[in-house]
């Protein structure tokens, strides 16, 4: 049978799910992923600008320190202590260092090129470059390093706030959906692979009795082709679709 005339009959005999039988505008509220969801968007908009200030701070200040070590410093020769990689993904070059200045020993380290710290030994010399005022503050000479530049902070911030916009538009989205949403039987046409599971494409009849399309994935567990399920979509632009039930939001009224 033609999948037009099988959803025009499904259509006529077809009832709506509990919930879904009420007029629209329906209330709605999140369920508890949509509640989680809410959550990391708060998150994100809340952290924005505390990050962005924080590392703002740190750039300003790694700015101002490697000023003063170029026009203040004073070099002298410190002895190698250890020599390290460290256990991420990047297995960054770590070298540690001894120094002695104004009749005190410091130990530091610092993060070297992996093609200079390959020719660094344990216990050999090392030039250092500190600066009087705060000999904490030092590096091996010729790698003092970059600071972060300024616009990162602005950028770490803007991401954050991106971000919530994003997961906040999605939440939205459902949330209108469910609200003023009409329901519609769908057919299950095919599978397709995703690379978490399978996207479901689906076929369903809107009022105007035109036959819309849609997809809905990637699910481990999707219905079969030729499955019968409820779909939402937007009476104004029926291209805005979902399968029922929806992943954050549901009706007010349910458990």
């Amino acid at each position: 049978m033609d999948n037009r005339i099988r959803l025009l009959e499904l259509q006529r005999r077809w009832t709506p799910p509990d919930g879904l039988d009420r007029s629209r505008p329906r209330p709605v509220r999140f369920n508890g992923a949509g509640k989680a969801v809410l959550s990391v968007a708060v998150a994100l908009f809340v952290g924005a600008l505390p990050a962005g200030v924080a590392l703002q701070v740190t750039a300003s200040r790694q700015a101002q320190n490697r000023r003063l070590l170029q026009d203040q410093g004073v070099d002298t020769e410190g002895r190698i202590t250890r020599l390290w990689r460290s256990r991420d993904e990047d297995k960054q070059p770590w070298v540690a260092y001894q120094f002695t200045a104004q009749g005190r020993t410091y130990d530091r380290r610092a993060k070297l090129p992996l093609r200079a710290w390959r020719n660094l030994r344990v216990g050999s010399g090392l030039p250092v470059r500190y600066l009087p005022s705060d000999p904490a503050l030092s590096y091996p000479r010729g790698h003092e390093g970059k600071p972060t530049p300024m616009w990162v902070p602005y950028l770490v911030a803007g991401g954050l706030a991106v971000s919530g916009w994003l997961v906040t538009r999605g939440l939205l989205s459902q949330r209108r959906l469910l609200a003023q949403g009409r329901p519609a039987p769908a057919l299950v046409t095919r599978h397709t692979q995703a690379q978490h599971g399978k996207t479901i494409h689906y076929e369903f009849p809107v009022l105007s009795g035109a036959i819309a399309k849609g997809h809905s994935g990637p699910t481990r567990k999707p219905p079969a082709p030729g499955a019968t399920i409820c779909v939402l979509y937007d009476p104004e632009n029926p291209r805005r679709n979902a399968p029922y039930p929806l992943s954050l939001v549901k009706p007010a009224y349910l458990r």
